[in-house]
């Protein structure tokens, strides 16, 4: 096979086995790869009911046809479980080195199902693969993990907050990207699963050497012709949102009490350049390198935890809110949750916190001791204030306020995840017009681009690079790259028809697992006091359904799964 490599891997922790399959050409052609497969694999090893704590609960690394080719922003990998924070299927799209060590290694996909007695790894390099005892791996935190096994290739691996099954956990590779913000960690700690470490000595295979030279060297040009991507991202990484929301009063702050936040400018990518000197650190073969390291090998805050540890809980201290993304990810748990809930705590309590105290409490959360791991849902539940989590589907709303981003109003609340802003990143429309300028101050008309939207999305998870090739990169671009990868001819009709086949199946998911039309919703604080329209908000569900080929209960019909190739 050219682009796929035609092997998966089937762990059982359980009974410490390795079994290997052939992917099949029917299920890359129509699933692509990432988070195709992770859905698809998820249908075959466990039932949407599973309980996600469950040995029965896989977890799904796959990469894609794209995955470390030499294509720009294909350094990507998927990581696909059941999400002990929502319930819900979650697949996360990964940056870094690691995919292309498992592309290398010659793996399609990797299902990591059971749970052993003891804690392990799992080492991969080339056709070996070997379960070993990561007992005295268990207790350290990601940095220590990563360093005690970078010799043994590109390491994947949870942290405190993994091992005590902190909802929210995640997943740190390379020592700097973080991914499986809806409890992947947990997950992996549920099963004694430390880490993952991948080696590979195996080029990929690319069917037409000289068509793929081209579309790269198009989509290069693409993407350096776009502000966005070449200016930007490029020079701030993604703080550079932070004075965009600031600037169009979209900036929620204080559990989104209000849509605003006064002193933005203390925590804006141009006062956090000036305060620290930082280096690129791109994933692999990125022109962008968004991602940054301190001198001392700490991540500078991207914008979701510059929001998250910022104006989320009302925060101007520059210094804590680095601090804070720094205990997250050495611990291995998610930003964006873990300020949203002390947020919603902080609204409940009536308090502050000072930087000491907020720092004090992410340690606490990061490390499985408070009562706010488990959520901003479940811990709000429990005091009898459900409406005061700022989620849907128990995922928090990151810091793009939908009541000044309709778009985005929509695109949470029918997320396949929750409240994901990857879902369909309605902001590059909306706010910043890429691929295509929309009216970001109407709800009206958006139901069939938002479908749009997740649809692309799902391919982009599935090929698998990175989502912000999308303010550059149309689907025919992207289908130019993946035919002459694969030798497979798509459209980019085909690949629109692949990412619906995804989003329909992960819908059939979440149905399974007992998610109906009245979770395709927001909090109730997003329709009052001048916030959207709840009647033109249900107005565009019923749309958005009928955009989808559903029926009035939000359900795939019959003949739309059967028009899509789904069958169970």
């Amino acid at each position: 096979m050219f682009g796929w490599t035609g092997r998966t891997i089937v762990v059982d922790l359980s009974s410490h086995s390795v079994t290997e399959s052939r992917t099949g050409v029917k299920r890359s052609r129509e699933y692509l790869g990432g988070r195709g497969f992770g859905i698809k694999l998820m249908y075959e090893f466990a039932d949407p009911d599973v309980d996600p704590l469950s040995p029965d609960n896989p977890l799904v690394f796959a990469t894609g046809p794209l995955t470390g080719t030499a294509a720009p922003m294909s350094g990507h990998y998927s990581i696909t479980t059941k999400s002990p924070l929502t319930h819900t299927i979650f697949d996360s799209n990964a940056g870094g080195h690691f995919g292309k060590a498992m592309k290398y290694a010659g793996i399609d996909a990797l299902v990591i199902t059971g749970r052993s007695d003891i804690p392990l790894y799992l080492s991969i390099f080339d056709e070996d693969v070997e379960l070993i005892s990561a007992e005295h791996l268990w207790g350290k935190d990601t940095r220590e993990t990563a360093l005690a096994l970078k010799e043994k290739g590109s390491v994947a691996c949870i942290g405190k907050a993994g091992e005590k099954k902190v909802l929210f956990a995640n997943f740190v590779s390379d020592n700097l990207y973080s991914s499986g913000r809806g409890g992947h960690g947990a997950v992996a700690g549920s099963k004694n699963l430390k880490a993952v470490v991948v080696k590979g000595t195996n080029d990929p295979l690319i069917a037409d050497p000289q068509a793929f030279e081209k579309a790269i060297a198009s989509a290069q040009r693409l993407l350096q012709a776009n502000p966005v991507t070449s200016k930007g991202l490029s020079v701030y990484g993604t703080s550079f949102m932070v004075n965009v929301m600031d600037h169009l009063d979209i900036l929620p702050s204080m559990n989104f009490r209000e849509q605003n936040f006064h002193y933005a400018e203390s925590i804006s990518a141009e006062k956090l350049s000036a305060s620290y000197k930082s280096k690129k650190t791109p994933c692999d073969n990125c022109p962008l390198g968004c991602r940054r390291l301190l001198e001392n090998g700490s991540p500078i805050p991207d914008y979701d935890a510059l929001w998250a540890f910022g104006p989320a809980v009302g925060n101007t201290d520059q210094e804590s809110i680095v601090k804070a993304n720094e205990l997250c990810y050495v611990n291995g748990v998610d930003p964006i949750s873990c300020g949203a809930t002390i947020a919603s705590y902080l609204e409940i309590s009536g308090g502050k916190m000072d930087p000491a105290q907020l720092l004090q409490t992410v340690s606490d959360i990061s490390q499985g001791i408070s009562s706010l791991s488990e959520g901003s849902l479940s811990y709000m539940i429990k005091q009898g204030v459900k409406e005061l989590s700022m989620s849907s589907k128990g995922l928090e709303i990151p810091g793009y306020d939908p009541r000044g981003i309709p778009g985005f109003a929509l695109a949470y609340a029918t997320s396949n995840r929750g409240a994901c802003h990857m879902s369909a990143f309605m902001a590059g429309p909306e706010l910043l017009g890429k691929p295509v300028g929309l009216d970001r101050f109407v709800l009206q008309g958006k139901a069939g681009f938002v479908k749009l939207f997740q649809d692309l999305a799902a391919v982009i998870d599935s090929v698998v690079l990175c989502p912000f090739v999308s303010f550059a990169l149309s689907e025919g671009e992207i289908a130019s790259l993946i035919s002459a990868a694969t030798g497979v001819s798509y459209s980019s009709e085909d690949l629109l028809r692949v990412g619906e086949r995804i989003w329909n199946l992960e819908r059939s998911f979440n149905l399974g697992a007992g998610f109906t039309c009245d979770d395709d919703t927001l909090p109730r604080r997003m329709f009052s006091n001048g916030g959207i329209s709840e009647g033109e908000f249900k107005r565009t569900i019923a749309e958005y359904y009928r955009f989808r080929g559903w029926d009035s209960l939000g359900v795939p019909t019959t003949g739309k799964l059967a028009q899509l190739g789904i069958t169970f």
